[in-house]
């Protein structure tokens, strides 16, 4: 099992994304949705976390970053093996070009 880090900038990302959805969509079904889609994820991330793929930036993928698709939203993480931890760093729109912005 690994320990799982989630990032200020990532739970503000998240604060962001769900605000959103709740507010300027109106459509507070979809917030919840997303948030339980999230956290099945950080389960997988806490029992299996190179079950993603590594991002297809060349930069990126030589950091070790990693992605996780969940619903139209990419969640970036890196493992780190000899501590056997999980740090989720920022979640981002999938239209985004997140390369840039981490």
């Amino acid at each position: 099992m690994y320990r799982l880090v989630v990032s200020e900038l990532a739970h503000s990302d998240l604060d962001n994304i769900v605000s959103y959805i709740v507010v300027q969509l109106a459509n507070p079904i979809a917030a919840a949705n997303l948030l339980d889609e999230i956290e099945k994820c950080y389960g997988c991330l806490k029992s299996n976390p190179l079950m993603y793929e590594r991002c297809h930036d060349a930069y990126l993928g030589k950091e070790g970053y990693r992605k996780a698709t969940i619903k139209n939203y990419v969640l970036v993480y890196k493992v780190e093996e000899a501590a056997r931890t999980v740090t989720v760093h920022r979640f981002f729109y999938g239209a985004q070009d997140y390369v840039k912005l981490i």
